[in-house]
């Protein structure tokens, strides 16, 4: 059985999105999320990252659709489809500095819609240095959600289906497993001591044979995982 083709959908006119997922779903793609700005739509990304992003210009909150562009292909460098019924010159110069995958103006048909999708998972998505690792994490904190730079990190605990993030503050819990969170790292300054930690070398004080400190934290290190610690580290 074929792995469906994973879309977010990133649309603040309910009504509109709703028939989008409804198309996408008939013909055979699987919608990750519906998100209706920008904040909602990286977080969505870092936590469960589709192939492809379905992305409205005008969209709430103050950061439009062409700056999460931007984002997107800076930390991301995941294809995007903007569709919109924007089509003002000063909109349309900014969205092609966006070098998007596909722009499709509304209304739209269900071929037309189609057609730019399978034509946009085609194309190679440029990776750059900066996009092939994320550079920090949405983590909620309270009634919001902030952003944690991923060389702020000093360490990272999974949780069952979820991972805790510590930084020198405090910590945060992250909806996603310590493999897919280890997927996002840079392999030059984390690396995974156990299958319960993931580390950052920077933040490392000392260590010894089967444990290393940060801060006043004790960490095991696996018996599995002591020899390339030992590599990493030297």
């Amino acid at each position: 059985m074929s792995k469906k083709t994973k879309i977010l959908i990133v649309e603040d006119e309910p009504i509109i999105a709703a028939d989008i997922e409804m198309i996408l779903e008939s013909l055979g793609y699987e919608v990750t999320s519906i998100e209706d700005n920008a904040k909602e739509a990286l977080l969505s990304i870092v936590n469960n990252p589709p192939d492809l992003v379905l992305l409205d210009i005008n969209i709430d909150g103050d950061i439009d659709g062409v700056l999460l562009a931007q984002d997107i292909n800076t930390n991301h460098a995941i294809p995007f489809v903007f569709l919109t019924s924007n089509t003002d010159n000063l909109t349309i110069n900014r969205v092609k500095r966006t070098q998007p995958s596909g722009f499709i103006v509304k209304p739209f048909s269900e071929k037309e819609l189609q057609t730019n999708i399978e034509i946009a998972l085609f194309q190679p998505v440029k990776k750059t240095k900066e996009a092939a690792t994320s550079k920090y994490f949405f983590v909620k904190d309270y009634n919001e959600y902030v952003k944690i730079a991923i060389e702020d990190l000093m360490f990272i605990k999974a949780e069952d289906n979820y991972s805790r993030l510590f930084t020198t503050e405090k910590s945060f819990i992250l909806t996603s497993t310590l493999k897919k969170v280890e997927e996002k790292l840079p392999t030059t300054l984390f690396i995974r001591i156990h299958r319960s930690y993931i580390v950052n070398i920077k933040y490392i004080d000392r260590f010894k044979e089967g444990y290393l400190y940060i801060k006043n934290h004790k960490l095991s290190i696996g018996r599995s995982y002591q020899e390339n610690f030992n590599k990493s580290i030297n």
